[in-house]
């Protein structure tokens, strides 16, 4: 060993000096200022190079080394070192006469032994030392590599070690590390944080905003060299993230071959090279990427040299590159030719499918231009993503695609997917168009299928759509997703057609194999199938049964954002209005707008935006405005179709609006466009025969309702039945047929009963809620008569008290235009006492005038 320090080493025994654009980070100084009063001795600091290990160090050395009882020792090792001599004369420079005496005892010889001498040497000073070794992965001879070993494990209490370089590589610490009694930092600690940034650039004279710093992040991953590039850049143009920093720069390039490839072998350069093609990797990929190298070795031996690779996860663990390194990595690999590149990414993509991983499958095969892989893969990952909810990354990832590749049928077909999945049924019709009559395999046939009816689901000319399906669509292809897509339209179109027996069988088929794949959208789709199919058979119960299942499933499946999924929810609110019971409005209205904000299904949401002006509809400050609105969202439109149950459910509920809002013009138009829309049907008459009956055209209602209560017209739903005999009932009290007029409400109860379709009663004529409040009839004395009167006073729709002897009696002689004198001579009572009668009928009928009164006696039999 000699005695003095050179001049050549005397820099590597130096705390490097402070620059003027360093940034303070008390988050880390203050963590190796608190490792000092520890039980341990030892402090590791191993990140990749430019990872700011040095300047950190040297910030925290100048901080520490200016208390009054602590000497900071710096020995920077570099390749060829052999010995401590560095270490034994920068202790010699300490100003203390003990440790000196104590340094002189400690033969001069380059052993083991030696080095732990001059570890326990130190506990002859009071003072704290703290010895940071820098770049101790240059360290090569093994001997050295022992006696740092073993000098490090000899210190003194009073002693603190803090080893720093890209690794330790042949330095035992390994024993420390895995009991935790060594503090350790690495590249994730030494990543510069949002705050740390800005105070980096305001520190060189750049100011940046919130949003560049994050973009400054995402280029460097708060990598201290990156930043420093940045702002090199900088101080050209101010605007740093104007000047893209990329790994290809020539600054970067020679950095990277300095730095990370000079300490490589060739076994190890390839190894990244081609492990660089995927964003991330498993060793599992890298086997398939470098056939025949030792890839689960390979990774080891890159984590030991602290290349710029970051891992997350756990079984399996991912690796990725810093996104710069990865650039470089890139950019050599061009140099190489394009095979050797779509050789790759073929491999990672088809890995990639194998792993369900559909969207880097994707992104690798639409890089490969490989026919057969990016055919496969489009059909089978495109397909998924599309099922999964995830269309927009299909585009983007097709963006990137090769013009060449582009224009290639199964590409634009699963454009064409896409882009109608996002609610853009444009470029659906153009691939059509072009590919509709060419011959082609099971998959392509099933695939065009799908997309046919998906896109007649968008813009109408469903019919013709189901017709053009074939008796082969019966079958399914066995290419899981493009079967799933094609079951799933055809479901969504039968449904659309009113034909509920076949949406419900393709949508069973459909949700089976979106289940099967992991499809969760398509699976919410289908599902969502069913249960508004249960709603259009009027099954209420079903409704509520069958969301609840599907609120459990949507949980299971993590709560995604999906429209189909949030209809369903509107019909959970929608069950409970049509019973007259409580409803959320706040609740469905945030349903609808979840879906109309959404953009995904216009024609959707233009009916919920018809559904949530009918639930405002009574309370609308202007009535006309009101009815105008319910017009242009509950009409039919060719170009945005709706089921035809859709109309019928709604249907009569929005002529009653109608009549409410005083626009019996606008309720002609939507009766009579809606009839255009779905054709001559029971529901259309019975919406022209509640019109009829509200303008007191009575005759007219009657003939126009006799084919549905004679069952020649039928009803697409059950409810409307309940409608056509309400409608009944008020006529036959109108006609003053009481008895026939009770046999036609209790008939309507009936139908309303299983379903508790009670508001269609509420909005039925006012005499035949007079004839339910009078109970009459025998039908109307039942336990759910006494359900619907409940629900009816609730909503201050019905006064619940019978008349006594004494008013029915009043009542008979009204109806017969007695004057109240008369009246009161024939029952010996006073005119005053009469009056008050009549006011009590008054109330108690609802009515205001005699006609009314006539009207409601006929109704109770009476007269």
């Amino acid at each position: 060993m000699t005695e003095s320090i050179s001049d050549d080493d005397a820099p590597r025994t130096s705390v490097p000096e402070a620059v003027a654009e360093d940034v303070a980070r008390p988050r880390l100084t203050d963590r190796l200022t608190a490792a000092m009063d520890e039980p341990w001795t030892l402090t590791l600091v191993t990140a990749p190079a430019g990872a700011g290990k040095t300047r950190l160090l040297a910030q925290w050395a100048a901080t520490v080394g200016a208390e009054d009882d602590t000497d900071v020792v710096w020995v920077s090792f570099q390749r060829g070192d052999a010995d401590l001599s560095l270490l034994r004369s920068a202790l010699e420079r300490i100003d203390d006469v003990r440790l000196r005496a104590s340094l002189a005892k400690v033969p001069r010889t380059a052993a083991d032994d030696s080095a732990r001498s001059l570890a326990r040497s130190l506990q002859a000073t009071p003072r704290r030392v703290v010895l940071v070794f820098d770049d101790v992965h240059l360290i090569a001879a093994p001997a050295l590599a022992d006696m740092l070993s073993a000098f490090v494990h000899a210190v003194p209490g009073n002693a603190h070690v803090v080893l720093a370089g890209r690794g330790t590589r042949l330095i035992r610490v390994a024993r420390r590390r895995i009991a935790g009694i060594a503090l350790e930092l690495d590249n994730v600690d030494l990543a510069f944080t949002p705050s740390e940034v800005r105070s980096f650039f305001r520190a060189n004279g750049i100011t940046v905003s919130q949003g560049e710093i994050t973009t400054i992040l995402q280029r460097t991953e708060g990598w201290a060299a990156g930043l420093r590039l940045m702002v090199l850049a900088g101080w050209v143009h101010p605007d740093s993230t104007d000047n893209s920093l990329r790994g290809d720069a020539p600054a970067l390039v020679d950095y990277f071959l300095e730095e990370v490839f000079a300490d490589l072998d060739d076994e190890l350069r390839e190894f990244l090279l081609v492990t660089s093609v995927p964003e991330a990797f498993t060793v599992d990929l890298a086997y398939r990427l470098s056939p025949g190298a030792p890839a689960a070795a390979l990774v080891e031996r890159v984590i030991q040299l602290s290349v710029l690779m970051s891992r997350h996860g756990a079984d399996p663990v991912w690796y990725h590159y810093h996104p710069l390194l990865r650039e470089f990595l890139a950019a050599r690999l061009r140099d190489r030719g394009r095979a050797v590149i779509e050789r790759l990414e073929k491999e990672t993509a088809e890995w990639f499918a194998e792993q369900q991983e559909h969207l880097p499958a994707l992104r690798h095969a639409t890089q490969s231009s490989d026919p057969a892989c990016v055919s496969v893969i489009l059909r089978r990952c495109g397909m998924q993503l599309i099922l999964t909810g995830h269309a927009c990354a299909v585009v983007e990832a097709i963006r990137t695609m090769p013009a060449p590749l582009r224009s290639d049928p199964a590409v634009q077909m699963l454009v064409a997917a896409a882009e109608l999945a996002r609610g853009d049924a444009s470029a659906a019709a153009a691939v059509l168009a072009t590919v509709r009559d060419q011959d082609g395999s099971a998959e392509t046939r099933q695939w065009l299928t799908g997309l046919d009816l998906h896109t007649a689901v968008r813009r109408g000319g469903i019919t013709e759509a189901l017709e053009r399906l074939g008796r082969a669509f019966v079958s399914a292809t066995g290419e899981t997703q493009l079967d799933t897509y094609a079951f799933l339209q055809a479901a969504m179109g039968e449904l659309y057609v009113g034909h509920l027996d076949r949406a419900e069988r393709y949508a069973r088929s459909a949700a089976d194999q979106a289940r099967a794949v992991g499809a969760i959208t398509a699976e919410l789709q289908a599902s969502a199938v069913l249960n508004t199919s249960s709603l259009f058979r009027g099954r209420m119960r079903d409704v509520l049964a069958s969301g609840a299942r599907l609120d459990d499933r949507w949980r299971e499946l993590g709560g995604p954002a999906d429209s189909f999924y949030e209809v369903t929810r509107v019909w959970r609110y929608w069950v409970p209005y049509e019973r007259l019971q409580d409803v959320d409005a706040e609740q469905t209205l945030r349903a609808a707008e979840a879906i109309i904000g959404s953009g995904s299904e216009p024609a959707i949401a233009r009916g919920l935006r018809g559904l949530m002006t009918l639930l405002s509809a009574d309370g609308a400050p202007d009535p006309r405005a009101s009815a105008t609105s319910l017009l242009e969202t509950l009409v039919p439109r060719d170009d945005m179709p709706l089921p035809p149950h859709w109309y019928a459910m709604l249907g009569a509920f929005a002529v009653h609006a109608f009549d409410r809002l005083g626009e019996p013009n606008l309720r002609d138009r939507f009766i009579a466009e809606t009839e255009r829309a779905i054709g001559p049907s029971g529901e259309v008459l019975v919406l022209r025969a509640i019109a009829a009956l509200h303008d007191h055209r009575h005759a007219e209602a009657r003939e126009t309702l006799a084919p549905v209560l004679d069952g020649s017209m039928t009803c697409a739903l059950p409810a409307s039945m309940v409608e056509a005999w309400l409608v009944a009932a008020a006529l036959d009290v109108y006609a003053g047929d009481s008895e026939r007029a009770q046999a036609s409400l209790s008939l309507a109860l009936s139908l309303a009963e299983p379903e508790e379709h009670v508001r269609r009663i509420a909005a039925a004529d006012p005499a035949v809620i007079r004839l339910l409040g009078a109970r009459a009839g025998a039908g109307t004395r039942t336990r759910f008569s006494d359900t619907v009167r409940d629900r009816l006073i609730t909503a201050g729709l019905l006064v619940d008290e019978e008349l006594t002897h004494r008013e029915r009696i009043v009542l008979l002689a009204l109806s017969r235009n007695a004057t109240l004198r008369q009246i009161a001579q024939e029952e010996f009572i006073s005119p005053n006492t009469v009056k008050t009668h009549v006011r009590n009928i008054y109330r108690k009928l609802g009515v205001s005038d005699r006609d009314g009164v006539t009207a409601a006696a006929h109704a109770l039999g009476i007269g």
